[in-house]
C-alpha cells in the first residue's frame, strides 16, 4: 500500500520564512510500523532520507531497505522483551 502526500509549511521566525517539506508517507508493513520519506536541505544540496518508525522508536536511514530492516529489528527486540 503506497500513498503519496506532499505538504509544505512555513515557519516565520524573526520575519524570516523558511519553507520545509513535511515527511511523505511511503509504506506501512502489515504487521506494524511506518516508513516516511523526508527531504533534508544541507547547504546547496538536498538529501533524501527515510524515517522508519515502530512503537514510537524512529530512525533516519539513507535508503528504504535500511528503514525496513530497522522496523524488523525493533519488532524482534520487542518479542524478546515480552518472553
Amino acid at each position: 500500500m503506497e500513498m503519496y502526500l506532499h505538504m509544505t509549511y512555513c515557519l516565520d521566525r524573526n520575519k524570516t520564512k523558511i519553507n520545509m517539506t513535511l515527511p511523505e508517507f511511503i509504506y506501512a508493513p502489515i504487521d506494524g510500523g511506518t516508513i516516511h520519506r523526508y527531504e533534508i536541505s544541507g547547504g546547496k544540496r538536498k538529501f533524501l532520507r527515510f524515517i522508519g518508525c515502530y512503537l514510537g522508536q524512529c530512525n533516519f536511514h539513507k535508503n528504504i531497505d535500511d528503514a525496513i530492516d530497522f522496523i524488523k529489528d525493533v519488532k524482534e527486540s520487542q518479542k524478546i522483551q515480552k518472553t
